[in-house]
């Protein structure tokens, strides 16, 4: 019996396991829609939850820090101002990657302000191959990515390639047939000045002259 054990261990060691959360925690946060195990999974929605309601409380201290500025309260101001910058230095312990950080307090706080938990959802995929494990898809909710199905986005992508495709055969045939004319006109103008280079060494040959002469001298007659 597994009384009062709290989190999954996942095959890993301690260092190991945090690593990886937190790993896939700053990816959530960036992508807003990652693919794992149902396990990890699991573990990871716990504390990308958490983050996201500290990120709130430290927007909301940081907002009431700027208003106590603009009304001239310095004391309170800066108590405000030392709670936002507690949230934002416990949540970088986590989130290592900046500009992600910087994205949790100021994007995705924001966006949850009205709503008490449950900020992310697991949908089922499949079973993976080689070892039967459930995979899943972890994401944020309400987001400008999520909003649509990864289905839907899929089939979008694999329609804009596919058109993408079309239109370069489409130049590539163009581009042949111009080329192809090009060589057609090419041959055809050498072949007019061989013509026109026959003609004129007919005209310039000896024979030509004593017909010629010929032709004039039974004309006077």
């Amino acid at each position: 019996m597994r009384h009062r054990v709290d989190h999954r261990k996942l095959g890993r060691t301690r260092s190991h396991r945090k690593a990886m959360l937190a790993n896939m925690v700053t990816s959530l946060f960036d992508k807003e829609r990652i693919q794992t195990t149902d396990a990890k999974a699991k573990e990871a929605r716990r504390q990308a939850e958490r983050l996201i309601t500290r990120a709130k409380k430290g927007y909301t201290a940081y907002q009431e820090h700027q208003s106590l500025k603009e009304a001239g309260k310095d004391v309170e101001s800066k108590q405000m101002q030392a709670e936002a910058l507690a949230h934002w230095r416990v949540a970088s312990r986590v989130v290592r990657n900046r500009a992600v950080l910087k994205k949790l307090f100021d994007k995705i706080a924001p966006l949850y302000m009205e709503r008490d938990g449950g900020y992310t959802r697991i949908l089922r995929v499949a079973t993976r191959q080689g070892d039967n494990a459930k995979t899943v898809l972890l994401e944020l909710v309400g987001t400008e990515i999520t909003r649509e199905p990864a289905r839907k986005k899929k089939k979008k992508a694999e329609a804009e390639e596919t058109e993408k495709t079309k239109a370069k055969e489409k130049e590539k045939k163009t581009a042949k047939t111009k080329k192809a004319k090009k060589a057609e006109e090419k041959v055809e103008a050498e072949e007019a000045e061989k013509e026109a280079k026959v003609a004129k060494e007919d005209t310039e040959s000896p024979e030509a002259e004593e017909a010629e002469t010929k032709e004039a001298s039974e004309e006077d007659k």
